[in-house]
């Protein structure tokens, strides 16, 4: 929480468990922010959702903008003026009072889970840049999470510290699983040790990075 990485994309498949992976990330950010050492550290998230089937990056700058002002206490003028205008702000406009709204603090964690959920990614993507290229935000540590898309991949490569969830810690983690089920269940420990292996190697070469809740995928007949 304290390194200097500003901007971490963790990718997978469909399943991998990034949307449990943010939400635990994301409770025990709370705490920490609640705990910190450092003063005025905040806590910012967003769920992207594919229904909205619209760009998302404005509504992604209101929702911050409204979670750190509600945690500041505090309305700064640009912001206020955008709600006395009356009229529709434009994205650099909303950005612009983002960048007033970081101000009240010493270190922002921003977390987007789902990110290539949204549609018409472009100036999504184009806000995200801004984010971590601007001075402004510097104080900003970004958490996005999201499918190995191309648009993504492209925009983010070289802003990015980027980790797969389908990795080898994480296959060793599935396999320990599985062994455990397999020597645990009293159908399953009787199995011959050949076909348990056997059984070990596909489950996590087919999870791709996926956690197995539990070995439903096993169609052996039992050995009595």
């Amino acid at each position: 929480m304290g390194g200097s990485t500003r901007f971490l994309w963790l990718h997978g498949i469909p399943g991998s468990g990034k949307t449990v992976l943010a939400s635990f990330v994301v409770e025990n950010l709370k705490q920490f922010c609640k705990t910190s050492a450092l003063h005025d550290t905040a806590l910012a998230f967003y769920y992207f959702y594919f229904r909205r089937e619209k760009d998302e990056a404005s509504h992604l700058l209101r929702w911050v903008i409204a979670q750190l002002c509600r945690q500041s206490k505090s309305i700064p003028n640009q912001v206020r003026e955008l709600y006395d205008a009356g009229v529709e702000p434009t994205t650099a406009n909303l950005v612009t009072a983002l960048s007033a709204a970081v101000r009240s603090f010493n270190r922002i964690y921003l977390v987007l889970d789902a990110l290539d959920e949204s549609s018409n990614r472009p100036n999504l993507l184009d806000v995200l840049l801004q984010v971590v290229g601007d001075a402004s935000f510097k104080k900003i540590r970004l958490l996005a999470l999201s499918r190995k898309e191309t648009d993504i991949e492209k925009a983010l490569e070289h802003i990015s510290t980027d980790i797969s969830l389908h990795n080898h810690r994480v296959d060793e983690d599935i396999r320990l699983f599985i062994q455990n089920r397999l020597c645990e269940d009293r159908k399953f420990s009787r199995w011959p040790k050949s076909l348990r292996a056997e059984i070990e190697t596909a489950l996590v070469k087919g999870a791709k990075g996926m956690y197995v809740l539990q070995p439903v995928a096993l169609r052996y007949p039992p050995f009595d």
